[in-house]
């Protein structure tokens, strides 16, 4: 009987710390949402691009006679820079213009013959048949000379394509072929004619950013576009959008945009890989929060939120850009909300907290 009553004293002790636990309240620290300005920078991998990307090729075939210019030239467009040997060109030229003063001549003397012939018809003295013959030898002699004129026209254009001369300006690259070489039309590359000045830098999107893309090529924002090299360094000039491309691609669903930048000082090469930054500022009533109040699930985005009586909350957001250490929130918080930013783990919904310090410092302030 004693046992039992011992048992049964240490059981209710026991039973009275647990209630005493029970009654302890967490203590959390909290953040007032004030809404204000901040500064956002989103960031997107991109390449550069050059504004032209010519493979110099011949169109005539022969042996490559001379290079005229040296191997990462700047050149302007209509510069000579390869020649390719003329001699079968010139002598074919020659005989096309050997041909064409021929029908030329033999056009004259059909002409006169026609005219003579019209002369003696209307004297009766020649048939219609024979004048008619005569009109027709006319006709065939200025085809004759059209088709010549259309040979010399060839032969001229060869002669004149012997000579390669650059489609752009720009910067060659190294020459791929010595001199000597054949050179077969339209086949064998030469060398690559590049203008970087200005140059592209393409990045992709997600498809929901389309319409806000669409509204920075209008002009109506103020989003600015940077360059970031690889390691690390920011290009010095400010970008802007070239073009927006015209379909989605169905595999990523992503957009591609093409920005366009100066490039006087030649920093910028096409092929390089590079990093887009866009900055924008937010309207003063922008929302944010420290990204440490996020609590992340497969489904939602939420972070737990005080009542006015200390009661914990549950609130899911939609999450934007981060900007520092805070994070931009498009929906689901409002101005004067309490935010759980530190021992947000020891507590669930509908528990009642203490609140470390005097309610917490503001969510705020200029970014």
């Amino acid at each position: 009987m004693i046992a039992l009553l011992g048992t049964s004293c240490g059981g209710g002790k026991k039973n009275q710390q647990a209630a005493m636990m029970g009654k302890m309240k967490a203590t959390v620290m909290v953040q007032d949402v004030v809404p204000t300005s901040y500064t956002v920078s989103s960031q997107f991998p991109g390449t550069l691009v050059a504004h032209d990307v010519v493979a110099i090729r011949s169109d005539v075939t022969g042996f490559l006679s001379g290079i005229k210019v040296k191997d990462g030239s700047m050149v302007k467009k209509g510069q000579p820079l390869y020649d390719i040997d003329k001699s079968r060109y010139v002598a074919a030229y020659g005989q096309v213009a050997a041909s064409q003063q021929q029908a030329e001549a033999d056009l004259a003397q059909k002409q006169r013959d026609y005219e003579r012939y019209k002369t003696l018809l209307e004297h009766d003295a020649i048939s219609r048949q024979t004048v008619d013959q005569a009109y027709t030898a006319v006709l065939t002699a200025k085809a004759n000379v059209a088709a010549a004129k259309a040979a010399v026209a060839k032969a001229g254009t060869d002669v004149n394509h012997s000579v390669i001369r650059a489609p752009a300006n720009g910067s060659i690259g190294i020459v791929l072929i010595k001199v000597g070489d054949i050179v077969n039309a339209g086949q064998t590359q030469i060398n690559t004619l590049v203008n970087e000045h200005p140059i592209f830098a393409d990045f992709d999107v997600p498809q929901a950013s389309i319409p806000q893309f669409l509204r920075i090529q209008k002009g109506q924002g103020d989003e600015k576009f940077f360059l970031k090299f690889t390691s690390g360094e920011s290009y010095g000039e400010q970008g802007k959008i070239q073009t927006i491309n015209n379909i989605v691609d169905p595999q990523t669903g992503t957009i591609r945009v093409r920005l366009v930048f100066q490039n006087r000082d030649g920093l910028l090469k096409s092929g390089m890989s590079c990093v887009v930054v866009m900055q924008y500022t937010t309207p003063g009533t922008q929302v944010a929060i420290p990204t440490k109040a996020i609590i992340q699930n497969l489904s939602e985005t939420s972070v737990m939120t005080l009542t006015k009586d200390n009661v914990v909350k549950p609130a899911s957001i939609k999450p934007g850009p981060i900007t520092d250490t805070m994070i931009i929130v498009e929906e689901g918080l409002n101005a004067g909300d309490r935010v759980i930013i530190e021992g947000q783990q020891k507590v669930r919904p509908g528990d009642t907290v203490n609140v470390a310090g005097a309610g917490g410092a503001p969510a705020g302030g200029k970014h």
